[in-house]
């Protein structure tokens, strides 16, 4: 089985067709016999339709989308990786933007790059197993992350800041290390909403 039509009935149309058009959709204007003018797009072999709500069809409530734009398509202002966004009419849309996986040396340098900036230093190193360890200088503070993908990611931070209240010192992902390692050394909140639940 699989989806082969999604139908969002919406008091905002226009509104709506402006937000999904922003992260890769690409609508094309309908109307069958009578119906009312709507819009419609193909997400690799699914239609995804924007209809105006009305009497007989009231808007389309809470709804938790996830999508993943085409590896080739750049989506505005948005970094690779998972974004959590609301459309305008309020319902949940969980976009992931394909990059380079942060799980390989490339992708981690293009982590620290954007996250810590060109003043950091990385020294990536690739260990067998499948393994990372990452040694990032930034602002005179050194951390170590070590590990890979399926077993989960560990952390050390010198000098700790004093009386600092830091974080467990592991991560599910490799992100959410580097959210937490970022955290720590700006004094920053971590962890912004990279570990969505799924579903």
């Amino acid at each position: 089985m699989r989806t082969d039509l999604i139908v969002i009935y919406t008091d905002r149309l226009d509104a709506c067709r402006t937000f999904y058009t922003g992260i890769g959709l690409d609508f094309a204007a309908e109307r069958h016999g009578d119906g009312p003018e709507h819009y419609a797009a193909e997400l690799d072999g699914c239609v995804f339709e924007l209809y105006p709500s009305g009497e007989r069809r009231p808007a389309t409530g809470p709804l938790r989308l996830g999508l993943t734009a085409p590896a080739h398509d750049s989506v505005e202002d948005l970094t690779p990786g998972r974004h959590t966004l609301t459309d305008p009419d309020g319902r949940t849309v969980v976009l992931t933007v394909p990059g380079e996986p942060e799980t390989t040396e490339r992708g981690a340098r293009a982590a620290v790059a954007r996250l810590f900036g060109e003043t950091a230093r990385a020294d990536i190193t690739a260990l067998a197993g499948g393994d990372l360890s990452i040694t990032l200088a930034s602002g005179g503070r050194t951390a170590v992350i070590e590990g890979r993908p399926e077993s989960g990611w560990s952390w050390t931070l010198t000098p700790e800041r004093p009386g600092s209240t830091a974080p467990g010192r592991t991560a599910d992902t490799l992100d959410s290390a580097f959210a937490d390692v970022h955290a720590a050394m700006t004094g920053r909140p971590g962890r912004t909403g990279g570990d969505e639940p799924r579903g």
